[in-house]
């Protein structure tokens, strides 16, 4: 008997409906590993926790490196490295797809594919993960110019805002485009490692783990060495002051800890009334730092507007190409109903002939019934006058008399 096929929508209700006991019980493998049980950047160091770093956010508590098998990860979401049609592939893509069931890849057809750079989610279905987020990388083969480290940084990003929007805490990326796509290596590691440090720090509270999950040994040591540069130990999540009003080393100020420390500024000259000449230098001080922050509020105007600019430029051409989508199908439809219409024609002008032939038959058996019966009143036209001619003969009398006068000239000579 054939096992009844799953309807993902249904499915996908019932696994993001369910706990976590609930959902370990239906996991495809046994094996999976928990979050709890893959140690941070920080815990893999095992380095003493330092009196400055003590009671701080660090980086260093954000991330992972793993190594092995991503599908077992019990975290709130895997990444994907897909192609741009989403229905699975070779690779990591195709490992995903095998270990979540068919339900994803019914679920991926109707997001209809995605674009170099993007990203979109799904449910994990069979996963330990809860979703799985798929973004397509480009295709370097061993070329790495802007277009390239544009995209495979979009890549990554995409993917944590993907995160950030579904308010999920935990996520694993594996090597994205490093393999059949022919991004070298190192390049990816670099951009990797920078865009979720640069992500981390701005969004800190909104995040509990980024997960780097490595296959190969060599993709390890390269993580491994630049994972020590790219996160330092004395990176933090927050800015935060010293005592003595100095910036922590290793991190730098945001404007909300410029902001703070000008109001305390502020707040501790009117207390200790300073002499006119500090004063005036304090307001000196305050202008410049005024000027700072209104150049900074044009720049992010600038910046907004910008973002803006791209993000309306994105959704026209968004426009453009549903309507070349509408356009593409109108043809298809045109084209699909076509031949449907010639085929009903012919078989119209077929109907048509066969009816002209039965008629063609039927006038030809009328005729032949014309001709049979002018045969047959020929033939009884011609037995009527045998019949006459015979009638005739019968009437009168065969033998001659003697008084009949002979026709025979030798009778005459006599």
């Amino acid at each position: 008997m054939s096992r009844k096929k799953k309807d993902w929508k249904t499915e996908k209700d019932r696994v993001l409906s369910m706990s976590l006991e609930e959902r370990r019980k239906e996991y495809r493998r046994s094996e999976y590993v928990p979050l709890d049980q893959i140690n941070t950047w920080k815990q893999s160091q095992s380095t003493e926790v330092t009196e400055e770093e003590e009671g701080k956010d660090l980086l260093r508590d954000k991330v992972s490196l793993y190594k092995g098998d991503i599908t077992i990860l019990e975290v709130d979401a895997i990444v994907n490295a897909a192609n741009s049609s989403l229905l699975g592939g070779g690779g990591v893509d195709g490992c995903i797809h095998k270990a979540a069931g068919s339900c994803l890849y019914e679920e991926c057809i109707t997001l209809k594919g995605c674009e170099t750079g993007n990203a979109k989610i799904t449910c994990g279905y069979d996963l330990p993960a809860k979703y799985v987020i798929h973004t397509v990388g480009p295709v370097a083969r061993g070329h790495v110019g802007e277009t390239e480290t544009k995209d495979l940084t979009a890549c990554y990003q995409n993917s944590l805002e993907l995160v950030k929007g579904f308010g999920l805490r935990s996520v694993a990326f594996p090597c994205i485009s490093t393999g059949i796509y022919g991004f070298p290596n190192e390049p990816a590691a670099n951009i990797a490692l920078e865009t979720v440090k640069s992500w981390v720090k701005e969004n800190h509270d909104k995040i509990e783990r980024v997960i780097f999950c490595v296959f190969l040994e060599a993709d390890y040591r390269i993580y491994k060495e630049k994972i020590l540069q790219v996160f330092q130990d004395n990176d933090v999540t927050t800015e935060e002051d010293t005592e003595d009003g100095q910036k922590t080393e290793g991190t730098s100020p945001s404007k909300e800890s410029r902001s703070k420390n000008q109001s305390e500024d502020r707040h501790d000259d009117d207390e200790l009334d300073p002499p006119k000449e500090d004063a005036d230098n304090h307001t000196a001080m305050e202008q410049d730092n005024l000027d700072s922050q209104t150049g900074e509020a044009e720049e992010k105007k600038a910046d907004e507007k910008s973002e803006n600019k791209e993000m309306e430029d994105a959704t026209g051409e968004a426009e453009e190409k549903k309507a070349d989508e509408k356009s593409e199908n109108k043809e298809m439809e045109k084209d699909a109903t076509e031949p449907e219409e010639k085929d009903m024609e012919k078989e119209k002008d077929t109907e048509k002939e066969k009816e002209k032939e039965k008629e063609k038959e039927k006038e030809k058996e009328k005729e032949k019934e014309k001709d049979t019966v002018k045969e047959m009143e020929i033939d009884t036209s011609a037995s009527e006058q045998i019949n006459a001619k015979v009638e005739s003969l019968e009437g009168s009398d065969p033998t001659e008399t003697d008084s009949t006068p002979s026709k025979d000239p030798v009778d005459k000579k006599e």
